[in-house]
């Protein structure tokens, strides 16, 4: 899950070869891999600090779709996944920000996410396959769509207060590609929202009154 420190290395390396406690820092590993197995979610460490910590554990499953819905993928791809996996899809399907995707290649071959996006700002959610099974595609639909119409929605709000020059909306959404502003303005204009003023080159977008 992360890299782990002994509190007290004496101690601990005392109790290890006493054969009292299992390797250091194996243990909240096991209890993060039962809780996400059991389909209740992550662990709650937000209690703790640098003297003390305090673990909540979810009692209520959360989740039991998810589970099978691994072990149905992990079964027909004949294929096994590491902690560290589990770990990373939780985190997905409680829609957590995962800034590195480490094993992203083999969830995409497999079937058990997909990319929303094509741009810096791509993000991964769990795949419709996995709707499919928990019996909740309209789900799906609200959240692969969610992030253009965020997108959209900014779009619409500069154009509130500035006239819409596409340069100035590169520089106001830099995660963007220029083609893509453009899409996403031609949508807007095709849903009657906006309209552009001038010539392709020198003119600029403004909402519709």
């Amino acid at each position: 899950m992360r890299e782990t420190y002994w509190r007290n290395r004496c101690i601990a390396e005392t109790l290890e070869k006493s054969g009292l406690v299992e390797r250091s820092g194996q243990g909240m590993d096991d209890i993060f891999e039962s809780t996400i197995k059991e389909g209740k979610g992550l662990p709650d460490l937000s209690g703790s600090n640098d003297f003390s910590v305090r673990l909540k554990i979810p009692a209520q499953v959360k989740d039991k779709n998810f589970i099978l819905f691994i072990e149905k993928i992990t079964r027909e791809k004949q294929t096994t996944l590491s902690f560290d996996e589990i770990y990373k899809l939780e985190k997905i399907r409680e829609h957590q920000p995962v800034t590195e995707i480490e094993y992203k290649r083999k969830f995409l071959d497999i079937g058990i996410i997909e990319r929303v996006g094509k741009t810096r700002g791509a993000k991964y959610i769990l795949s419709h396959k996995y709707y499919t099974h928990a019996g909740k595609i309209g789900e799906h639909t609200r959240i692969a769509g969610l992030e253009r119409e965020q997108k959209k929605t900014l779009i619409l709000n500069h154009l509130k207060k500035n006239k819409g020059y596409l340069h100035d909306l590169c520089t106001a959404f830099p995660e963007l590609k220029p083609m893509d502003i453009s899409n996403l303005l031609q949508e807007l204009k095709n849903d009657n929202k906006i309209e552009h003023i001038g010539s392709a080159r020198t003119g600029y977008w403004k909402l519709k009154i």
